[in-house]
């Protein structure tokens, strides 16, 4: 059997994407005139060639996830697509672990997915990070909120009304993507009428809704956001009269998101659904991406565990001071602690963090005081994304 490389599609590879993707997402049949000759800005596609023939693909997007004021380029792994009499072979794995190098080598320290189960992924350093809770509020327990706040009707069109209500909520959070314009338009351009309610002036919080007429069903919303606590009171107002001839409404909100928190009742569902996974493709300069509190200094020392990138491993002495951080690789260094890459992910995003990995037996910590200022400079996060891919 010929070798399998994996490398970045090229115009003659279209066919054999094609084949892969329609047997894996699109029933078998052929993919649309219209989504082939489409081009994405910000997409790049990635082939599994086998002697000539094309078994196995996917796509990064070229997103980002925030860290407190650190924006980090990530890259958004989706599309992942074996031909189904290669599967088992080992393509998926091979373009999984490619990847990591790949990500690295082109200055993208931060990779995340939405996984079809997450035992695969979690053999090539991805873990799951946050909590992605969906929110399933029967109508006839919908909380009872009033607001004075004034109601708009938007379209996509008019997502520029959007942003910094959007910015603000990222803010207090991490793993968010920090859309760009050609973003807001790929969230909001689905192949169906969206309709956007907000609420305030200038927006304060505002849900994406795909009307369905039909009476006494579950709504699914397709995303609610917030940057005040009288803003999202606001929207559930009203949206409870959107739910008026409903059975239920659905929705995401993080681990910190308030209606756990505030407005639980019997009656009322919360799962985790398809959580987002990450992993750090270079631990250095995600670390040095990162930008502390000015006046937050301190220094520790740390090891990872990587069976994939040997640069990830250190021993890395890590310093912070007037709001930067710099990492340098000490092969002679005592760690203060170590973890695996998995759980470094979790930590440098915040949910879980340090702490609550040390408890979990994750983390092995040699010396509380570096263990300590680590936890200072990665704090705990509630962790999200917005974007599905």
């Amino acid at each position: 059997m010929p070798d399998i490389v994996v490398r970045p599609a090229e115009a003659s590879d279209l066919d054999g994407l094609d084949v892969v993707r329609s047997l894996t997402y699109n029933n078998g049949d052929p993919i649309p005139l219209e989504r082939r000759e489409r081009v994405v800005k910000g997409v790049q596609s990635f082939v599994a060639d086998q002697g000539g023939q094309i078994v196995g693909a996917c796509e990064v997007l070229d997103m980002t996830a925030n860290r407190g004021e650190a924006v980090l380029r990530c890259g958004a792994v989706a599309g992942v697509a074996v031909l189904p009499e290669a599967r088992k072979s080992g393509v998926g794995s091979l373009m999984m672990s490619w990847l990591v190098g790949h990500l690295r080598e082109t200055g993208v320290p931060l990779a995340s997915l939405y996984a079809f189960r997450e035992p695969f992924y979690r053999k090539f350093g991805y873990e799951v990070a946050g909590k992605r809770l969906k929110i399933t509020c029967p109508t006839n327990r919908w909380p009872r909120l009033e607001s004075q706040l004034p109601f708009h009707r938007l379209t996509p069109a008019d997502w520029r009304d959007l942003v910094d209500c959007y910015n603000q909520f990222a803010a207090t959070r991490s793993g968010v993507n920090m859309r760009t314009e050609w973003q807001w338009k790929r969230v909001l351009g689905e192949n169906r009428q969206l309709t956007i309610y907000a609420v305030g002036e200038p927006v304060e919080a505002y849900a994406v809704v795909s009307h369905v007429t039909a009476f006494w069903t579950t709504d699914h919303l397709s995303e609610i956001v917030w940057s005040t606590r009288r803003g999202y009171e606001g929207l559930m107002c009203m949206l409870g009269g959107l739910a008026i001839n409903k059975t239920a409404l659905s929705w995401f909100e993080p681990s910190d998101g308030p209606f756990y928190s505030d407005y639980m009742d019997q009656g009322v569902s919360v799962a985790v659904e398809r959580p987002i996974m990450f992993r750090v493709t270079d631990v250095p300069a995600a670390l040095q991406a990162l930008k502390p509190p000015k006046d937050l200094m301190g220094s520790f020392s740390f090891a990872v565990s990587d069976y994939l990138v040997e640069e990830n491993r250190g021993p890395f002495n890590v310093n912070f001071s007037d709001g930067s951080v710099q990492v340098d690789f000490e092969p002679t260094a005592s760690p203060d602690f170590s973890l695996d890459i998995r759980n470094f992910a979790q930590a440098l995003l915040g949910e879980p963090n340090l702490g609550d990995l040390m408890r979990q037996g994750r983390v092995d910590v040699f010396d509380e005081q570096g263990f300590a200022e680590a936890s200072q400079l990665l704090p705990s996060s509630s962790v999200c994304c917005l974007d599905f891919f």
